[in-house]
């Protein structure tokens, strides 16, 4: 849902920074290029490492940290295109690092005969918050440019809490030979 939000208010933040087209395809190509690096690399070898409730706990810290300083990047009423690429990064590879592992963790908190549906009733409230993220956000944005970081902020730090106090998952068992 808070990502959701961010998409959908990134080009008027880009109408902010008074942008080009041009200046507009940037933007979104950059964070497609993080998401992809981030995805690709990153997430491939931490998730072995730290495990996936650490990793949606990273996540979602980064998303609330990236959503407040462009939160704070608004408030300074800078137009420094610098520091917004800055910060573009926290919020995108925090999602990259939340959304596969709380995928992970649904299924891994799941009996195993019930993990197709628990996961398609995450997929679907996951399409739920593409839909009402987007109409939130512009929404906030209407009222006040600020207000879609900082509601999203807000919903990441409860998101912190949330995936911080989840049951570690059971040990996945390897299969007699």
């Amino acid at each position: 849902f808070a990502f959701a939000q961010f998409e959908s208010t990134l080009a008027l933040l880009t109408e902010y920074f008074e942008f080009s087209d041009r200046q507009n395809f940037f933007v979104f190509a950059y964070i497609g290029f993080i998401l992809t690096l981030s995805q690709g690399f990153l997430v491939r070898r931490l998730v072995p490492k730290l495990g996936e409730k650490r990793m949606a706990v990273i996540g979602t810290m980064l998303m609330t940290f990236g959503f407040l300083a462009l939160l704070g990047l608004l408030r300074v009423e800078t137009k420094a295109t610098w520091m917004l690429y800055a910060i573009l990064p926290l919020p995108t590879i925090g999602f990259s690092f939340l959304n596969p592992s709380l995928q992970s963790l649904l299924s891994r908190h799941t009996a195993e005969d019930q993990q197709g549906g628990a996961l398609g009733v995450g997929q679907s409230m996951s399409a739920l918050a593409r839909i009402a993220g987007p109409v939130c956000g512009i929404y906030l944005h209407a009222r006040n440019e600020s207000l879609p970081y900082l509601s999203a902020a807000i919903l990441m730090a409860i998101g912190i809490a949330m995936v911080s106090f989840l049951k570690p998952p059971p040990p996945v068992m390897e299969p007699p030979q």
